[in-house]
C-alpha cells in the first residue's frame, strides 16, 4: 500500500479515455512504467482508479514535493508511455498537479457539481479545461477532482486551491472562468461553491455566479436557526442520559452534549438548511433587498415558531427537563 499525502507533498493526476478492448494493454504498461517512476526523486506510490466500464482510468503519481511531480510530468518515460498510449486512447490525456493537501495558507473553494444523466464524459473533458485555464493565473496551487461514486455519491466534486484570497478571487470573477462555467449550464443540474478556508463560510452554499459569500449575519442567523431545536432536543435526551442515567461529571456532560451539536449542525442540518434558503442566502443582485426583507420575515417567524413548540412542550411535560 502506497504511503498516505502528508503535508507539502503533491500528486500528478492524469485522466486517460481508452478504447475497452485495451484496457488490459492500458494497465500493463502502467505497470511497465511503474521502475521509472519508483526512480524519480521524492516518488511516494502510485495509484490506479478503474471506474466500471474501465475505459475512463485514473492514474495518481505522489512525490514529496511539486516540483518533483513536475519533474515527472515533463519526464521522457512518462512521453514516451502516453505516445505508446495513441493507438487505442479516444481522448488526449487530462494532466493536473495537485498539493495534498493544500497548506493552510492558501486560499481554496469546494464545488460540488451535479452532472445531468449522461453528462459525466463531456463533463471529465470540461474539468480537464477548467484545470488548464486555472494553472495561467498568478498564483495557482492546484485542483483536486473526485469523480461521482456510484452508490455512494453522485457529484462531481472538485478543490481548488490559491496562494492567497485575492489570487483566488481574480480567478472566480475572470472572463475565462465565467465562459467555462456557461458552457457547462445545459449539462449540469447543480452546482454549488463553498469556501473552504473560513468558519461558518464553509458550512454554506456559494452564489452559482461566483460571487461573494453570504453576509455573516445571514450565516449566524441560520446557525441560530438549526441549533436552537437541537440543544432543546438535548435537555429531553442527552443531558438527562449524562446526567440522571451515567451520572457523568457535568463538564464531561456538556462537552459531549456540544459535540453531538456541532456534528449534526455542522454536517446535516446547516447544508439542508442552506440549500433551502439559497434564495436568501445569495439572491440576485436586482432582488436582493426585496429577497433579504423576506428571508428576514421567514427567518423571525421560523424562531418564533421552534419557542412556541418547546414552551408548550415544556409545559406539558415539566418532568422531561433534567
Amino acid at each position: 500500500m502506497a504511503p498516505p499525502d502528508t503535508p507539502g507533498s503533491a500528486s500528478f493526476v492524469v485522466q486517460y479515455r481508452i478504447q475497452a478492448a485495451h484496457i488490459g494493454d492500458f494497465t500493463r504498461m502502467v505497470g511497465e512504467l511503474a521502475p521509472s517512476a519508483a526512480a524519480s526523486a521524492g516518488f511516494l506510490g502510485t495509484d490506479l482508479h478503474l471506474e466500471a466500464t474501465g475505459t475512463s482510468p485514473t492514474v495518481v503519481w505522489r512525490f514529496a514535493t511539486i516540483e518533483q511531480a513536475r519533474l515527472w510530468q515533463s519526464s521522457p518515460s512518462l512521453a514516451s508511455f502516453e505516445s505508446g498510449l495513441e493507438g487505442f486512447s479516444t481522448a488526449k490525456p487530462v494532466h493536473n498537479v495537485l498539493v495534498n493537501p493544500a497548506p493552510a495558507s492558501t486560499a481554496s473553494t469546494v464545488i460540488t457539481t451535479r452532472v445531468k444523466a449522461g453528462g459525466d464524459a463531456w463533463f471529465a473533458d470540461w474539468q480537464g479545461r477548467m484545470g488548464a485555464a486555472q494553472q495561467k493565473f498568478p498564483g495557482y496551487v492546484g485542483q483536486r477532482v473526485q469523480a461521482p461514486v456510484p452508490g455512494t455519491n453522485n457529484d462531481w466534486v472538485a478543490i481548488v486551491a490559491f496562494e492567497t484570497r485575492a489570487d483566488l478571487e481574480r480567478w472566480e470573477n475572470s472572463p475565462e472562468r465565467k465562459a467555462l462555467v456557461a458552457e457547462s449550464a445545459p449539462y449540469v443540474q447543480r452546482y454549488d461553491v463553498r469556501p473552504a478556508d473560513s468558519a461558518f463560510e464553509s458550512w454554506f452554499a456559494k452564489s452559482e455566479s461566483g460571487g461573494k459569500p453570504p453576509p455573516a449575519w445571514k450565516l449566524s442567523a441560520i446557525v441560530l436557526l438549526v441549533l436552537y431545536p437541537i440543544v432543546m432536543l438535548e435537555f429531553f435526551s442527552v443531558n438527562h442520559l449524562t446526567t440522571d442515567v451515567l451520572r457523568l461529571d457535568p463538564a464531561l456532560g456538556v462537552f459531549i452534549g456540544n459535540a453531538i451539536s456541532v456534528a449534526i449542525t455542522g454536517f446535516l442540518l446547516i447544508p439542508w438548511a442552506s440549500r433551502l434558503l439559497q434564495w436568501w442566502l445569495v439572491p440576485p443582485e436586482a432582488q436582493a433587498s426585496r429577497r433579504t426583507w423576506q428571508g428576514v420575515a421567514v427567518v423571525v417567524g421560523l424562531y418564533a415558531l421552534s419557542i412556541a413548540v418547546f414552551w408548550l412542550l415544556i409545559a406539558r411535560f415539566p418532568q422531561l427537563m433534567p
